[in-house]
This record gives C-alpha cells, structure tokens and sequence, in this order.
C-alpha cells in the first residue's frame, strides 16, 4: 500500500506559525504577502522555491540559516531582522529595507536586486 501524504501551502500567517511550533520546517510555495511578522522567530525555515513575501514585515524577526532561495522578496522589511547564514540566491528581491539587520553570511549568488537599502556599513553582496 502506498500511501502519499500531500502538502499543503499553510493558509495564513497562523497557521504556519504553529505549523514551525510543531517542527515543521519545509513550506514551499507559501503566499506571507502583506503579512506582518514582526518579532517571529523562524531560523532555519525553508520557503524555497517560489514563495511570495511582497510587501511583508519582518522587523526584529529571527531568520538565521532561512531560505528564500527561488522566492520573491518586493518592497519586504527586515529592518533588524537576524538574517545570519540566510539564502536568497535565485531570489526576485526588489525594494528591500535591511536597516540594522544582520546580514553576516547571507548567500544571493544569482538573485536579481532592485532598490535594496542598507546601512553605509553593511556588506550583504
């Protein structure tokens, strides 16, 4: 018997919270557009390939080791956020504010960039 159990993309910004909770870790294709995650803690997430963050909020969340490797990233704030160790290669990331996050061993081989603001000190490329 072969038994296949399917994923399902979590429906809101709640569900996938308690989805991570539970140990979850693995959410490709999830949709966290306009979505405030301010404060979360959500290291070593995986959202790749082809997860949607336009316009999301992650001010002073905790992202270290996350992969938005294939995702789209616009007009997304992570205005210190902990980013250490984050993937964002392939990734459309487009008018991005990383003010005061951290951005030590982020990896963005073959993203595309657009208007993303740092601080004068910062070294994400």
């Amino acid at each position: 018997m072969n038994v296949r159990s399917a994923f399902e993309v979590p429906a809101s910004r709640e569900e996938l919270m308690r989805r991570y909770d539970l140990g979850e870790r693995q959410f490709p294709g999830v949709d966290l557009s306009g979505e405030d995650l301010s404060g979360v803690t959500l290291d070593g997430a995986n959202f790749e390939p082809h997860s949607w963050f336009d316009d999301a909020t992650f001010d002073g969340a905790s992202l270290r080791g996350t992969s938005f490797r294939e995702c789209n990233v616009k007009c997304a704030s992570f205005v210190g956020a902990d980013l250490t160790n984050a993937n964002f290669e392939l990734a459309s990331i487009e008018s991005i504010n990383l003010k005061d996050a951290t951005v030590s061993g982020v990896r963005c081989a073959g993203a595309s960039f657009c208007g993303v603001e740092l601080d004068d000190n910062d070294k994400f490329f």
